[in-house]
Protein backbone atom coordinates (compact mmCIF):
# COMPACT_ATOMS: atom_id res chain seq x y z
CA UNK A 1 0.00 0.00 0.00
CA UNK A 2 1.02 3.64 -0.40
CA UNK A 3 2.98 5.22 2.48
CA UNK A 4 0.84 6.99 5.04
CA UNK A 5 1.59 10.66 5.70
CA UNK A 6 0.62 12.56 8.84
CA UNK A 7 1.01 16.26 8.17
CA UNK A 8 4.67 16.70 7.22
CA UNK A 9 5.71 13.24 8.42
CA UNK A 10 5.70 10.02 6.46
CA UNK A 11 5.52 6.57 8.00
CA UNK A 12 7.85 4.00 6.58
CA UNK A 13 11.20 2.22 6.79
CA UNK A 14 14.10 4.61 7.31
CA UNK A 15 11.82 7.39 8.58
CA UNK A 16 11.92 8.61 12.19
CA UNK A 17 9.16 7.15 14.34
CA UNK A 18 6.16 9.47 14.53
CA UNK A 19 5.13 10.34 18.09
CA UNK A 20 1.45 11.12 18.67
CA UNK A 21 0.03 12.53 21.90
CA UNK A 22 -3.41 11.00 22.46
CA UNK A 23 -5.36 13.61 24.44
CA UNK A 24 -8.78 12.08 23.86
CA UNK A 25 -11.67 14.31 24.90
CA UNK A 26 -9.55 16.45 27.29
CA UNK A 27 -12.02 15.61 30.08
CA UNK A 28 -14.66 17.68 28.28
CA UNK A 29 -12.84 20.98 28.90
CA UNK A 30 -12.02 23.28 25.98
CA UNK A 31 -9.39 25.17 27.98
CA UNK A 32 -7.66 21.90 28.83
CA UNK A 33 -7.75 20.83 25.18
CA UNK A 34 -6.05 24.07 24.13
CA UNK A 35 -3.40 23.67 26.85
CA UNK A 36 -2.80 20.06 25.79
CA UNK A 37 -2.09 21.19 22.23
CA UNK A 38 0.74 23.40 23.46
CA UNK A 39 1.93 20.72 25.91
CA UNK A 40 2.12 18.11 23.13
CA UNK A 41 4.10 20.47 20.91
CA UNK A 42 6.53 21.39 23.70
CA UNK A 43 7.03 17.72 24.58
CA UNK A 44 8.26 16.99 21.07
CA UNK A 45 5.22 15.17 19.69
CA UNK A 46 4.66 15.14 15.93
CA UNK A 47 0.88 14.63 16.05
CA UNK A 48 -2.07 15.01 18.39
CA UNK A 49 -5.08 12.69 18.60
CA UNK A 50 -8.54 13.77 19.78
CA UNK A 51 -11.41 11.41 20.54
CA UNK A 52 -14.55 12.82 18.90
CA UNK A 53 -17.84 11.17 19.83
CA UNK A 54 -21.52 11.67 20.53
CA UNK A 55 -22.78 9.95 23.67
CA UNK A 56 -26.19 9.19 22.17
CA UNK A 57 -24.48 7.45 19.24
CA UNK A 58 -22.15 5.47 21.50
CA UNK A 59 -24.28 4.10 24.37
CA UNK A 60 -27.93 3.47 25.12
CA UNK A 61 -29.82 5.88 27.36
CA UNK A 62 -29.69 3.65 30.43
CA UNK A 63 -26.05 2.71 30.08
CA UNK A 64 -24.19 3.17 33.41
CA UNK A 65 -21.60 5.43 31.72
CA UNK A 66 -24.12 7.59 29.85
CA UNK A 67 -24.00 10.59 32.20
CA UNK A 68 -20.22 10.48 32.44
CA UNK A 69 -19.86 10.42 28.67
CA UNK A 70 -22.33 13.26 28.25
CA UNK A 71 -20.26 15.34 30.68
CA UNK A 72 -17.12 14.65 28.62
CA UNK A 73 -18.75 15.41 25.26
CA UNK A 74 -17.74 18.65 23.55
CA UNK A 75 -20.19 20.51 21.35
CA UNK A 76 -19.66 20.90 17.61
CA UNK A 77 -18.74 24.54 18.18
CA UNK A 78 -16.19 23.59 20.84
CA UNK A 79 -14.67 20.92 18.61
CA UNK A 80 -14.32 23.35 15.72
CA UNK A 81 -12.45 25.76 18.01
CA UNK A 82 -10.15 23.04 19.34
CA UNK A 83 -9.41 21.42 15.98
CA UNK A 84 -8.75 24.78 14.33
CA UNK A 85 -6.27 25.65 17.09
CA UNK A 86 -4.61 22.26 16.73
CA UNK A 87 -4.24 22.67 12.96
CA UNK A 88 -2.35 25.91 13.51
CA UNK A 89 0.00 24.41 16.08
CA UNK A 90 2.41 22.63 13.76
CA UNK A 91 1.12 19.22 14.89
CA UNK A 92 -0.62 16.76 12.58
CA UNK A 93 -4.22 16.52 13.81
CA UNK A 94 -5.82 13.07 14.04
CA UNK A 95 -9.46 12.47 14.97
CA UNK A 96 -10.36 9.19 16.66
CA UNK A 97 -13.94 8.99 15.44
CA UNK A 98 -16.67 6.91 17.10
CA UNK A 99 -19.73 7.69 14.96
CA UNK A 100 -20.97 9.14 11.67
CA UNK A 101 -21.83 12.67 12.92
CA UNK A 102 -18.36 12.93 14.46
CA UNK A 103 -16.82 11.79 11.17
CA UNK A 104 -18.60 14.57 9.31
CA UNK A 105 -17.44 17.12 11.89
CA UNK A 106 -13.82 15.93 11.69
CA UNK A 107 -13.76 16.05 7.91
CA UNK A 108 -15.26 19.54 7.86
CA UNK A 109 -12.60 20.65 10.36
CA UNK A 110 -9.84 19.52 8.00
CA UNK A 111 -8.08 16.95 10.20
CA UNK A 112 -4.96 15.35 8.73
CA UNK A 113 -6.04 11.76 9.43
CA UNK A 114 -8.72 9.59 10.98
CA UNK A 115 -8.38 6.82 13.53
CA UNK A 116 -10.71 4.09 14.72
CA UNK A 117 -11.11 3.08 18.35
CA UNK A 118 -9.87 -0.36 19.41
CA UNK A 119 -13.41 -1.19 20.55
CA UNK A 120 -14.75 -0.67 17.02
CA UNK A 121 -12.60 -3.22 15.20
CA UNK A 122 -15.75 -5.35 14.73
CA UNK A 123 -17.86 -2.39 13.49
CA UNK A 124 -17.41 -2.82 9.72
CA UNK A 125 -19.85 -0.08 8.71
CA UNK A 126 -17.93 2.56 10.65
CA UNK A 127 -14.55 1.22 9.53
CA UNK A 128 -15.64 1.40 5.88
CA UNK A 129 -16.73 4.99 6.35
CA UNK A 130 -13.40 5.93 7.90
CA UNK A 131 -11.39 4.01 5.31
CA UNK A 132 -13.22 5.60 2.37
CA UNK A 133 -13.10 9.19 3.65
CA UNK A 134 -10.14 10.22 1.52
CA UNK A 135 -7.98 10.84 4.59
CA UNK A 136 -5.14 8.67 5.89
CA UNK A 137 -6.61 6.03 8.21
CA UNK A 138 -5.16 4.51 11.39
CA UNK A 139 -6.86 1.23 12.29
CA UNK A 140 -6.65 0.46 16.03
CA UNK A 141 -6.43 -3.31 16.36
CA UNK A 142 -7.05 -3.84 20.06
CA UNK A 143 -6.95 -7.58 20.71
CA UNK A 144 -8.18 -8.59 17.26
CA UNK A 145 -6.61 -11.66 15.66
CA UNK A 146 -5.03 -11.86 12.24
CA UNK A 147 -8.21 -12.95 10.36
CA UNK A 148 -10.18 -10.01 11.80
CA UNK A 149 -7.39 -7.59 10.91
CA UNK A 150 -7.20 -8.90 7.34
CA UNK A 151 -10.95 -8.42 7.00
CA UNK A 152 -10.85 -4.90 8.48
CA UNK A 153 -7.99 -3.88 6.17
CA UNK A 154 -9.50 -5.48 3.08
CA UNK A 155 -11.98 -2.67 2.56
CA UNK A 156 -9.58 0.13 3.43
CA UNK A 157 -8.63 2.65 0.80
CA UNK A 158 -4.99 3.60 0.68
CA UNK A 159 -3.17 4.83 2.67
CA UNK A 160 -3.76 2.92 5.92
CA UNK A 161 -1.69 1.96 8.96
CA UNK A 162 -2.30 -0.48 11.80
CA UNK A 163 -2.09 0.46 15.49
CA UNK A 164 -1.52 -2.49 17.81
CA UNK A 165 -1.82 -2.54 21.58
CA UNK A 166 -4.31 -3.80 24.19
CA UNK A 167 -7.77 -2.27 24.13
CA UNK A 168 -8.06 -1.93 27.92
CA UNK A 169 -6.05 0.63 29.88
CA UNK A 170 -3.94 0.50 31.90
CA UNK A 171 -2.62 -2.77 30.52
CA UNK A 172 0.03 -5.17 31.89
CA UNK A 173 3.33 -4.85 30.05
CA UNK A 174 3.21 -8.46 28.84
CA UNK A 175 0.12 -7.61 26.78
CA UNK A 176 2.05 -5.16 24.58
CA UNK A 177 3.57 -8.01 22.51
CA UNK A 178 6.07 -5.65 20.89
CA UNK A 179 7.72 -8.51 19.03
CA UNK A 180 4.63 -8.79 16.80
CA UNK A 181 5.09 -5.32 15.28
CA UNK A 182 7.57 -6.33 12.59
CA UNK A 183 5.75 -9.62 11.99
CA UNK A 184 2.43 -7.86 11.31
CA UNK A 185 4.12 -5.34 9.02
CA UNK A 186 5.47 -8.17 6.87
CA UNK A 187 2.27 -10.22 6.92
CA UNK A 188 -0.16 -7.37 6.23
CA UNK A 189 2.13 -5.09 4.20
CA UNK A 190 1.13 -1.95 6.07
CA UNK A 191 2.85 0.47 8.42
CA UNK A 192 2.46 -0.67 12.03
CA UNK A 193 2.52 1.47 15.16
CA UNK A 194 1.82 1.08 18.87
CA UNK A 195 -0.97 2.61 20.91
CA UNK A 196 0.62 2.23 24.35
CA UNK A 197 -1.86 1.80 27.24
CA UNK A 198 0.60 0.82 29.98
CA UNK A 199 0.36 2.32 33.47
CA UNK A 200 1.45 5.96 33.22
CA UNK A 201 2.76 5.88 36.78
CA UNK A 202 5.33 3.19 36.05
CA UNK A 203 8.91 3.76 34.91
CA UNK A 204 8.23 1.41 32.01
CA UNK A 205 5.68 3.87 30.58
CA UNK A 206 8.56 6.22 29.71
CA UNK A 207 10.56 3.43 28.09
CA UNK A 208 7.84 1.57 26.15
CA UNK A 209 7.71 3.98 23.17
CA UNK A 210 11.51 3.77 22.77
CA UNK A 211 11.39 -0.03 22.84
CA UNK A 212 8.57 -0.05 20.30
CA UNK A 213 10.53 2.23 17.95
CA UNK A 214 13.64 0.08 18.32
CA UNK A 215 11.55 -2.99 17.39
CA UNK A 216 10.15 -1.42 14.25
CA UNK A 217 7.11 0.67 15.25
CA UNK A 218 6.66 3.48 12.74
CA UNK A 219 4.28 5.41 15.01
CA UNK A 220 3.77 5.46 18.77
CA UNK A 221 0.73 6.94 20.50
CA UNK A 222 0.79 7.72 24.20
CA UNK A 223 -2.02 9.26 26.23
CA UNK A 224 -1.30 12.76 27.55
CA UNK A 225 -3.04 14.58 30.41
CA UNK A 226 -2.18 17.86 32.07
CA UNK A 227 -2.18 16.41 35.57
CA UNK A 228 -2.30 12.71 36.44
CA UNK A 229 -3.40 13.52 40.00
CA UNK A 230 -6.83 14.57 38.72
CA UNK A 231 -7.67 10.88 38.27
CA UNK A 232 -9.68 11.51 35.14
CA UNK A 233 -10.96 8.81 32.79
CA UNK A 234 -7.68 8.59 30.85
CA UNK A 235 -5.19 9.42 33.61
CA UNK A 236 -4.23 5.88 34.62
CA UNK A 237 -2.56 5.09 31.28
CA UNK A 238 -1.37 8.63 30.53
CA UNK A 239 1.77 10.68 30.94
CA UNK A 240 2.02 14.25 32.20
CA UNK A 241 3.67 16.77 29.81
CA UNK A 242 7.11 16.60 31.44
CA UNK A 243 6.93 12.78 31.37
CA UNK A 244 6.02 12.73 27.69
CA UNK A 245 9.00 15.01 27.01
CA UNK A 246 11.32 12.52 28.71
CA UNK A 247 9.72 9.61 26.86
CA UNK A 248 10.20 11.31 23.48
CA UNK A 249 13.83 11.99 24.35
CA UNK A 250 14.34 8.30 25.14
CA UNK A 251 12.71 7.32 21.85
CA UNK A 252 14.94 9.66 19.82
CA UNK A 253 18.00 8.35 21.67
CA UNK A 254 16.93 4.79 20.82
CA UNK A 255 16.71 5.77 17.15
CA UNK A 256 20.19 7.29 17.24
CA UNK A 257 21.52 4.17 18.95
CA UNK A 258 19.90 2.01 16.27
CA UNK A 259 21.72 4.07 13.67
CA UNK A 260 19.21 4.11 10.82
CA UNK A 261 16.88 7.04 11.57
CA UNK A 262 16.23 9.25 8.56
CA UNK A 263 17.71 12.70 8.30
CA UNK A 264 21.23 13.87 8.80
CA UNK A 265 23.35 16.25 6.77
CA UNK A 266 24.18 15.93 3.14
CA UNK A 267 27.73 16.27 1.80
CA UNK A 268 29.16 19.69 2.55
CA UNK A 269 26.03 20.90 4.38
CA UNK A 270 26.91 22.99 7.44
CA UNK A 271 25.85 21.63 10.82
CA UNK A 272 23.17 23.41 12.87
CA UNK A 273 22.38 25.88 10.08
CA UNK A 274 19.01 27.60 9.75
CA UNK A 275 16.20 26.65 7.40
CA UNK A 276 13.29 28.53 5.87
CA UNK A 277 10.16 27.66 7.88
CA UNK A 278 6.54 28.80 7.86
CA UNK A 279 5.74 31.57 10.34
CA UNK A 280 2.18 30.24 10.67
CA UNK A 281 -0.07 27.78 8.86
CA UNK A 282 0.11 28.37 5.09
CA UNK A 283 -2.86 26.96 3.24
CA UNK A 284 -2.72 25.08 -0.04
CA UNK A 285 -2.62 27.53 -2.95
CA UNK A 286 -1.57 30.49 -0.81
CA UNK A 287 1.31 32.70 -1.97
CA UNK A 288 4.43 32.72 0.18
CA UNK A 289 5.69 36.18 1.07
CA UNK A 290 8.66 37.24 3.15
CA UNK A 291 6.31 38.07 6.03
CA UNK A 292 5.08 34.47 6.06
CA UNK A 293 8.59 33.05 6.41
CA UNK A 294 10.93 32.63 9.34
CA UNK A 295 14.54 31.44 9.47
CA UNK A 296 15.20 28.94 12.25
CA UNK A 297 17.20 25.85 13.11
CA UNK A 298 15.15 22.67 12.75
CA UNK A 299 15.42 19.05 13.82
CA UNK A 300 17.92 17.85 11.22
CA UNK A 301 16.74 14.26 11.54
CA UNK A 302 13.61 15.34 9.68
CA UNK A 303 15.54 17.13 6.92
CA UNK A 304 16.78 20.69 6.65
CA UNK A 305 14.65 22.05 3.82
CA UNK A 306 15.69 25.17 1.91
CA UNK A 307 18.33 27.48 3.37
CA UNK A 308 17.82 31.20 4.14
CA UNK A 309 20.08 32.03 1.18
CA UNK A 310 17.46 30.43 -1.08
CA UNK A 311 14.56 32.63 0.09
CA UNK A 312 14.17 34.24 -3.33
CA UNK A 313 13.34 30.81 -4.74
CA UNK A 314 10.41 30.65 -2.31
CA UNK A 315 8.91 34.15 -2.28
CA UNK A 316 6.04 34.57 -4.73
CA UNK A 317 5.35 30.86 -5.20
CA UNK A 318 2.24 29.01 -4.07
CA UNK A 319 2.03 26.10 -1.64
CA UNK A 320 0.91 22.83 -3.21
CA UNK A 321 -0.21 21.53 0.19
CA UNK A 322 -0.76 23.01 3.67
CA UNK A 323 2.53 23.91 5.37
CA UNK A 324 2.40 23.82 9.16
CA UNK A 325 3.84 26.48 11.46
CA UNK A 326 7.59 25.91 11.98
CA UNK A 327 7.68 23.27 9.23
CA UNK A 328 10.82 23.41 7.09
CA UNK A 329 9.94 24.42 3.51
CA UNK A 330 11.18 22.16 0.72
CA UNK A 331 11.11 22.51 -3.04
CA UNK A 332 8.42 19.82 -3.43
CA UNK A 333 5.99 21.89 -1.32
CA UNK A 334 5.90 24.70 -3.91
CA UNK A 335 4.38 25.15 -7.34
Amino acid sequence: MSPLTLGARQLGPGQPCVVAAHVGHAEGRVDDALRLIEAAFQAGADAIVFSVFRADELVVRRHPERRELEALELSDRDWRQVLEAARGSGLAVVAEVRDRPSLELALAAGVAALQSHAGDVDHPELLRALASSGRPFLLAAGGAGLPALREALAGAAEPVALLVGPAEAPAPVEELRLGEISVLRELLRVSVGLLDPTDGGSAFALLAPALAAALGAELVEKRLVLDRSRKGRDAAAALAPEELYRSVELLRQAERARGDAAGGRGPGEPARGRSIVAAALIGRGEVLTLERLRFKRVDERLGRGLRPSEAQRVIGRRAVRPIQADEAIREDMLE
